[in-house]
């Protein structure tokens, strides 16, 4: 089987719009698009997915990602229950413990003891069954036997065995170098076998950070900003080491990084991100890039997607560095190089 690529779409723009550029992906040959979740910065994660079901027949939708603080999970359940009732079979939602959503409104990201909790609270809800809030014990009357799929977006440990316990996938945010993600599957069977659980039945997605440019030395200096980001959290290290990439006696100037808005990966003045990041030494950044995505000119990223293939990479999430414009680069680069080039015409 071919390896399943979906695509990052911001909720950026009117729903119609949104609608519109989901078609064009489904045009282009994608098998699914996460659409962003982050109620500051962009439309409605729902309402964006229901519009895009009506206007799409095959493509899958994915809400990329959810997060169990910014919404009571009643009405998330409630939610995801009347968007998948719209397309059966391409609707799932990924969750995740918050980043933008929650850091844009003073909240702490959820707890991995929240998250199981979430997943496993979604599922009664959308089964149907009886669920317990302070003290009151309710159902919701729309929920049967037809369950969307439940994925938790995870990078830390703990988070990825609390995926192998619970959920019925995991969106890993740790790169597409093949020692970073057997550090990762490892956990992810940690996790499975604690619950009984086979992880061969688990689905794994792999989010590939995915900037594509004409010149292969533009395409890296635009991911500049991504790149430092994984340097600057320590979760992260585990999977840069066992890539071969050490870079702890850099000095990042953490303070100025931290005054970007509202991140360092939604940064709105992106050239200023690039530039407070240009103490990353070349090769370390050359490193960094084939770690984590696929960055580069479209026919340098079809070799990387070749290699990821071989690597036996089933499912790949092109997390773009756009936030605030669709990704037409890239669905151009696919859709005229890439897939000609991978034989998917």
């Amino acid at each position: 089987m071919a390896i399943q690529i979906d695509l990052r779409v911001p909720p950026c723009a009117p729903v119609s719009e949104v609608a519109k550029f989901v078609g064009l992906c489904e045009e282009a040959g994608f098998d699914g698009v996460g659409i962003l979740d982050s109620q500051m910065l962009e439309r409605d994660v729902f309402v964006s997915m229901a519009v895009a079901a009506q206007a799409t027949s095959r493509i899958r939708l994915a809400s990329a990602v959810l997060n169990p603080m910014t919404r009571h999970l009643s009405v998330i359940a409630s939610a995801a229950k009347t968007v998948s009732e719209l397309a059966p079979g391409r609707v799932e939602f990924w969750i995740g413990r918050g980043f933008s959503s929650v850091q844009t409104i003073g909240i702490p990201p959820a707890t991995v003891r929240q998250m199981r909790r979430c997943v496993v609270t979604l599922k009664s809800l959308l089964s149907g069954e009886d669920v317990s809030f302070n003290g009151a014990t309710s159902r919701m009357r729309h929920g049967d036997d037809d369950l969307p799929r439940i994925f938790i977006a995870a990078h830390g440990p703990r988070t990825i065995e609390v995926a192998g316990e619970v959920a019925d996938g995991v969106l890993l945010q740790v790169g597409i170098h093949p020692a970073s993600v057997e550090v990762a599957r490892r956990h992810l069977e940690i996790g499975a076998k604690r619950a009984g659980r086979n992880p061969d039945d688990l689905e794994i997605i792999l989010c590939a950070t995915t900037i594509i440019l004409d010149d292969q030395q533009e395409a890296r200096e635009a991911a500049r900003p991504l790149c430092v980001q994984r340097l600057m959290e320590e979760s992260h290290a585990p999977y840069l080491h066992a890539a071969g990439i050490e870079a702890g006696d850099l000095e990042i100037p953490r303070a100025a990084l931290d005054e970007l808005y509202p991140d360092i990966p939604h940064a709105e003045d992106w050239e200023k991100a690039k530039e407070l990041c240009a103490f990353l030494p070349d090769d370390i950044l050359a490193q960094l890039c084939d770690a984590i995505g696929l960055i580069g000119t479209p026919d340098y990223c079809a070799q990387q997607l070749r290699k990821a293939e071989a690597n036996g990479i089933k499912h790949l999430y092109l997390m773009t560095g756009e936030t605030y414009q669709f990704p037409h680069r890239e669905l151009q680069a696919f859709r005229d190089t890439i897939f000609p080039a991978l034989g998917r015409v």
